[in-house]
């Protein structure tokens, strides 16, 4: 089974459109809008630098962040590309304090890619159904 939408143009306004119309929430999302220093540190009431890391062989600044609702940690690779290369968000309003992890290890600055990249195609027996409403 499948379901299938038009999204919008661009990644923020895809990622905008499934939040509000879909309820889909991608975690780590955040990351990838421009504004995401400002996204990420709405809220924060706590933050510190944890030390130095390695992730995936790369070197980076370990830092943590506290808000009402979540704690969040982010490792940023060292050098002339800090680029982020590990996220762990810690749900605080959800009982047993769940944790979503994500470590990016190959990173394309110039991909290459058409609209044939994000066309699906169902498999003869799928079947389509709609999105459960909101």
């Amino acid at each position: 089974m499948y379901a299938q939408v038009a999204a919008p143009g661009t990644l923020e306004d895809m990622l905008d459109f499934a939040r509000t119309k879909l309820d889909i929430v991608a975690p780590a999302g955040d990351l990838v809008y421009k504004n995401a220093y400002d996204i990420l540190m709405d809220g924060v009431t706590d933050g510190m630098v944890v030390g130095k890391a390695v992730i995936e062989g790369v070197r980076c600044d370990h830092l943590a962040f506290r808000a009402p609702q979540v704690d969040w940690q982010i490792w940023i690779q060292d050098g002339a590309q800090p680029l982020p290369r590990k996220v762990v968000i810690t749900t605080l309003d959800v009982p047993n304090a769940p944790q979503f992890s994500v470590t990016v290890t190959h990173w394309n600055l110039n991909p290459a890619f058409d609209a044939q990249t994000f066309r699906f195609t169902p498999q003869a027996g799928d079947k389509q159904i709609e999105f459960l409403p909101r």
